[in-house]
């Protein structure tokens, strides 16, 4: 049935009535609707006045009002689609420039149970026209299927009891509301064309995270934790309230980073009474004591050996020498002095040192002279990392992010990333410049064939070489001999045609490999671009849940819907700001511009202390967000050069 249906409804606590026309819809489910899981859309279009020709053929006295929300207010909406077309209704009619309201609900086709508690929202996310959404079930909640016949106000009401989720849509200066239904439509197509709906209920499952990280990323995982109904145990020195509404309990043990870190553990997590389905560290130091931990209890993991190659960088190199000329490896400074006088021939410069061991961008630096090679290595160790240090080429082809979801060696999702010139790779030589990110554009700006070569190289390097088999990998390389290169048109800096490319094949130069999923700053464009999360797909895959694992790894049909820059907002002192949330304070300034901008982050407000940059002190990020584009990839950047310009920094 596709015909629109009418009825009145009373809205009691506003003491008014609307008239809803409202109508459901099969979804055009194109390519492999085998793999799809099916369903129906129910549109309601509310006005507070008959249309011309309009017949009322229903009256529904209410909608069922004994299932309102007990607290009024959109902020307090529970997961009852009544209650959430009542609040909206009644809010929009306090305003007496009401006149329409348009929502579209989702109606699973089928019995089952959703594979996510937040899948609409994840896929919806960055759709236009959608103003806000509204999930209605839990995890492990059945859904229920209501068969499509002729109306009649019970039918109409057992109709919205049946829905998953809603859409609250946008009002648009060039679009009806039936128009904007109607994209809509499009979009759910594009966008919810997976196998959503799971015929048996998912297995609850308990995961143990290692450590602790910044709240921002605790929250983001735990809340991906929580859609997928998996219970989140944090292992940690304390029991830090911090950190108490990112978990949902708590294991104490001595964290400290010796030989017996993980026999603690292990004794710890045996003698909990639950069962624990897998193990995620929050800190790249843990990833291997998560892993023999995970093996020692028998669950699913990557080779613990595979993983502690990975955090070592000298280890990782010597596994993947494609493009690097030189490499030494020292101890502390005395060690490379004795290993330079020793080499073979003088080394060459540009150069770059780093510690064999850490998190981010921190001690990495380029160096080039023997002076500034030595200081490198000296403000490595006054930092504190034993680790030791390696010293290698500096290669300048544009630098990537690879990002792979990967189960029994197959790739499930992968995308590239194109992270932008930083600091060192600037001309000059100044103490603050560092590898520490600057924009990070997806989806990537390189050719295909360039892609692909970054695709196959990368599979071949984590399954053949390194061992995986299943999980998510975060993979950072530059391009050898790229068909690309940055260049500075009217002002903005962007990949464009290397005129000056060698005849040579491009190739790669890694420069690390991570066995876990990006940093939770780059989950959100992931998401938005791909309609990928994966911060839960991190988690399913430490579970061995392949079943969700395949299925939230699928992308949007048509690929990426936008364009993303994950954006920091970085300082070149230190100093006592003087400025509260920057971005807020530029969204009252500039609304037209932070209408592209989600997912803001404040690391530093009024008051606070920011620390003088340098390459063993990355803490000249005070801000963070996503901006998104639906032009262009050049839209995005001239919309991101201009919130640069806007940004208003203020010192004490």
């Amino acid at each position: 049935m596709d015909s629109w249906q009418s009825c009145m409804i009373r809205l009691p606590r506003v003491a008014q009535q609307v008239v809803c026309r409202w109508r459901v819809k099969a979804a055009e489910l194109s390519l492999e609707p085998t793999l799809a899981s099916p369903f129906n859309t129910l549109d309601l279009h509310f006005t507070t006045a008959h249309e011309g020709g309009l017949t009322t053929e229903n009256f529904v006295e209410s909608l069922s009002e004994h299932s309102r929300c007990k607290s009024s207010g959109l902020g307090n909406l529970s997961k009852n689609p009544m209650a959430f077309i009542l609040s909206h209704l009644e809010s929009r009619s306090e305003h007496p420039g009401f006149g329409e309201l348009a929502i579209k609900l989702l109606i699973p086709a089928e019995r089952g149970y959703v594979i996510c508690s937040n899948i609409l929202s994840q896929r919806m996310a960055s759709c236009e026209h959608v103003q806000s959404i509204q999930e209605f079930l839990d995890p492990f909640e059945e859904i229920t299927h209501e068969c499509l016949s002729p109306a009649d106000p019970e039918r109409f009401q057992r109709l919205i009891h049946s829905a998953s989720g809603g859409i609250v849509l946008q009002r648009s200066t060039t679009l009806s509301p039936i128009e904007v239904l109607g994209f809509i439509d499009s979009q759910l197509t594009i966008r919810m064309t997976i196998p959503w709906v799971l015929p048996s209920t998912p297995l609850r499952q308990v995961v143990v995270a290692l450590g602790h990280h910044r709240v921002q990323s605790m929250e983001t995982f735990y809340a991906a934790a929580q859609s997928l109904g998996i219970r989140l145990l944090l292992v940690d020195s304390n029991d830090d309230k911090g950190h108490s509404h990112c978990r949902d309990g708590i294991i104490t043990v001595d964290m400290t980073l010796d030989n017996g870190l993980q026999s603690r553990i292990v004794e710890a997590l045996q003698s909990q009474p639950e069962i624990i389905s897998g193990i995620v560290a929050y800190r790249d130091q843990l990833l291997v004591t998560a892993a023999r931990v995970a093996e020692k209890l028998g669950l699913p993991t990557s080779p613990p050996s595979a993983v502690a190659v990975c955090v070592n960088k000298f280890a990782m190199r010597l596994r993947e020498m494609r493009n690097c000329s030189q490499l030494l490896y020292a101890r502390d400074l005395h060690h490379l002095k004795e290993q330079v006088n020793s080499h073979p021939k003088a080394l060459e410069f540009p150069l770059v040192v780093k510690p064999c061991e850490g998190q981010g961008s921190v001690g990495v630096s380029k160096v080039t002279n023997m002076e500034q090679l030595f200081d490198a290595v000296t403000g490595i160790e006054n930092y504190g990392n034993k680790s030791g240090v390696i010293v290698e080429n500096y290669i300048d082809g544009p630098e990537i992010d690879a990002n792979f979801a990967i189960l029994d060696g197959e790739i499930l999702f992968f995308e590239v990333v194109d992270n932008f010139p930083c600091t060192a790779d600037e001309k000059g030589n100044r103490k603050t410049d560092s590898f520490l990110e600057r924009d990070m554009v997806y989806p990537s700006g390189l050719g295909e064939k360039e892609i692909l070569v970054i695709r196959d190289a990368m599979q071949r390097l984590l399954v053949d070489n390194l061992g995986f088999r299943t999980g998510v990998f975060h993979v950072e390389a530059r391009v050898c001999a790229s068909n690309m290169q940055y260049t500075v048109e009217d002002g903005i800096t962007d990949l464009r045609q290397n005129h000056h490319s060698r005849l040579a094949s491009p190739s790669l130069f890694i420069l690390e490999v991570n066995a876990r999923c990006p940093g939770v700053a780059g989950v959100y464009p992931t998401a938005y671009t791909y309609g990928v999360d994966f911060a839960a797909l991190w988690l399913l895959s430490a579970t061995g849940d392949s079943r969700r694992l395949r299925a939230l790894s699928h992308s949007f049909l048509n690929g990426p819907q936008l364009w993303c820059d994950l954006v920091p907002i970085t300082v070149t002192r230190g100093g006592t700001l003087d400025s509260d949330d920057i971005i807020d304070e530029l969204r009252q300034r500039r609304p037209d511009l932070t209408e592209h901008v989600s997912n803001t982050t404040c690391f530093y407000r009024r008051g606070d202390i920011v620390p003088e940059p340098s390459v063993t002190n990355l803490t000249g990020i005070i801000a963070e967000f996503v901006c998104f584009s639906r032009k262009s990839r050049g839209d995005l950047l001239c919309i991101v050069n201009q919130i640069r310009q806007e940004v208003r920094i203020r010192w004490k």
